[in-house]
């Protein structure tokens, strides 16, 4: 199975990165809302940006077979959140393509406090990809929930929908 992982990850990186700056020209304190969360037991936006970033740094240096590197960046401000996004998509562009080449090939990683180890394929489709779009769906939902103005093309770069648009139906 030959798959361009580094090419996905970086696409949707490029999605992430806009989500943030959209965020930076919504909150003039980004500070407040980078700390913000959906529930009191849930990570905060900083985090949750930080994490979707580093799952795809993850992944693809795990499959690259290449250890990955740490980057002990804060992210006290959405210039910081930015600067952390296209530092990791940079490190990832310069990997080169990773191409799960054997399906065989096994990847160990930690899942929380559980230790995984499985064949790079299920690894990715399992594992890395839908943690990835998981933090990164948290970053959607709570900005979503701050007020900010995010739509589904926010999050996949796909759909369309013109300003103040709504599914719900008008009440009289």
């Amino acid at each position: 199975m030959n798959l361009e992982v580094n090419e996905q990850f970086c696409l949707y990186l490029e999605k992430l990165l806009a989500l943030v700056e959209k965020l930076e020209r919504h909150n003039s304190d980004g500070g407040i809302l980078l700390g913000a969360r959906l529930t009191d037991d849930t990570l905060p936006l900083g985090v949750q940006i930080k994490i979707a970033s580093n799952f795809a740094l993850r992944a693809c240096c795990n499959i690259a077979g290449m250890r990955m590197p740490e980057f002990n960046d804060d992210m006290e401000s959405f210039s910081e959140a930015r600067q952390y996004v296209l530092r990791v998509t940079e490190h990832i562009k310069n990997l080169g393509q990773s191409e799960l080449i054997e399906n065989s090939q096994n990847i160990s990683d930690d899942a929380g406090l559980k230790k995984i180890d499985m064949p790079a394929s299920r690894y990715l489709t399992d594992f890395a990809l839908p943690n990835f779009f998981f933090h990164m769906s948290m970053v959607y939902a709570i900005a979503k929930c701050n007020g900010v103005t995010v739509t589904k093309g926010d999050f996949d770069g796909i759909h369309y929908y013109p300003e103040g648009f709504s599914w719900e139906t008008p009440k009289p």
